[in-house]
């Protein structure tokens, strides 16, 4: 569970140093840069769910929006937004945020 210890931190309000490079994971929302949005300007571009896992041969993995990515190319656009897994799992049931998430 140390994996999730600077998730945990930020999702309470934790201010902490932001790494460069991807080592943390946890459960966060980006801006949603595919299809259609990736025309909008980058503050109109809606919020995605996007999850940070170790992997059984010890590797960080990544999903946004349900879809595996590769961990470099959301990293650290979705480190300044941590939400809690509700939220994560909200997200992924409606395609929306509750609202103290959005």
């Amino acid at each position: 569970m140390k994996d999730f210890e600077w998730w945990r931190r930020s999702v309470n309000g934790e201010k902490l140093p932001l790494h460069e490079s991807p080592a943390e994971c946890g459960y966060y929302k980006m801006r949603d840069r595919r299809g259609l949005n990736a025309d909008l300007a980058p503050a109109k571009r809606p919020f995605i769910a996007v999850a940070i896992w170790r992997g059984e041969d010890g590797e960080l993995q990544a999903e946004r929006a349900g879809t595996p990515i590769n961990v470099e190319y959301i990293w650290p656009h979705c480190a300044r937004y941590p939400i809690s897994y509700e939220d994560y799992a909200y997200w992924h049931k409606h395609e929306k945020w509750p609202e103290k998430a959005a």
